[in-house]
């Protein structure tokens, strides 16, 4: 469905000043961010930071209080009807279908909604079931699926269609191992072809996939950026260095020593070397040979990297420590 619009440059979504207001609560305040076309974007925040309330606004599900937003380069006016919901698909964390309906027959009825000719129809329907596992459970009514089956469906049916535009709240969170890789695989495979905006807890599986995340909290935006230029700005300087067992003690005071070490953190029979600010690139030049030259086995020598989740409780830490100094 999405053709040669997939080729048009620039965002999917974008949202300015989004706020929403409820009865004596601001879910959004003031929120900005910008989902570029053919990425895959992470929108991340703790429960109640306002994700699934930006979710529903950039839908035309609930209306702004104030605020603008574009889904494919077109304004959205709540109540309106829309070009845009043509070439975009919604999965909510609890997809619902009707309980009588087989598996197969519940995607047959999404299918007829957009109308997809029946060669194109059948042939996508057979490839999804088989894909997430629900092909011998395609004859069994809806109703009596588990929840992880209900969710492997409705990622089957908002793929079905393959729109331009994925918006998919928590998709993966009822799923096992294997549910999870398979509908990760299928998402890493939409990069450059569709654009995926997706909200997630689980952040292994943003900092596989994504290409940019927003962090929310409080219904405030805290940051969005590349997830590579995320965790360089947010890299701890460190290294573990294990030894051989009878080396620890003078393998530590050795590297106390170095003027490029701030401290030492023993860690599950390794050392966890912090380096002073700026000194992380003279760690491995400068001790690796010094410990050598002692006559001390190093059995491993490597970069502790900072990962998403380290990078995204920093972010909330310093969100709060911000909120306390004013």
């Amino acid at each position: 469905m999405a053709g040669e619009r997939n080729k048009i440059k620039g965002y999917a979504i974008e949202a300015r000043g989004l706020t929403k207001e409820f009865p004596g609560h601001k879910a959004l305040d003031n929120v900005d961010f910008y989902v570029k076309r053919g990425s895959i974007h992470g929108f991340l925040g703790p429960n109640g930071a306002g994700k699934t309330t930006a979710i529903k606004v950039i839908l035309g599900l609930i209306p702004a209080t104030t605020g603008r937003v574009k889904v494919l380069g077109e304004p959205l006016y709540f109540g309106s009807k829309h070009n845009f919901l043509r070439y975009l698909n919604y999965l909510p964390q609890d997809p619902v279908f009707p309980e009588g309906l087989t598996g197969r027959e519940a995607l047959h009825l999404v299918a007829d909604i957009y109308k997809l000719d029946r060669e194109k129809k059948n042939e996508r329907i057979d490839r999804l079931l088989k894909y997430f596992q629900l092909d011998d459970a395609a004859g069994r009514r809806v109703g009596a699926y588990s929840r992880g089956m209900q969710q492997r469906l409705g990622v089957a049916a908002v793929l079905l269609t393959e729109p331009e535009l994925l918006v998919l709240d928590e998709p993966v969170s009822a799923l096992d191992p294997e549910g999870r890789r398979r509908v990760l695989e299928l998402i890493i495979k939409l990069k450059g072809r569709a654009t995926v905006f997706f909200s997630s807890h689980i952040l292994d599986d943003v900092e596989r996939v994504c290409d940019y995340v927003t962090i929310i909290d409080r219904g405030r935006k805290l940051l969005d950026a590349g997830i590579n230029d995320l965790l360089n700005r947010y890299a701890v300087e460190q290294y573990l260095v294990t030894v051989r067992p009878e080396h620890a003690d003078r393998a530590a005071k050795l590297i106390l020593k170095n003027q490029s070490v701030s401290r030492i953190i023993p860690q599950l029979g390794k050392l966890l070397v912090v380096s002073e600010p700026g000194r992380s690139s003279a760690i491995p030049e400068e001790l690796l040979p010094e410990l050598i030259r002692q006559g001390i086995i190093v059995t491993e020598f490597t970069q502790n990297r900072t990962n998403l989740e380290e990078a995204f409780f920093k972010i909330l830490e310093e969100s709060h420590h911000g909120e306390v100094a004013r």
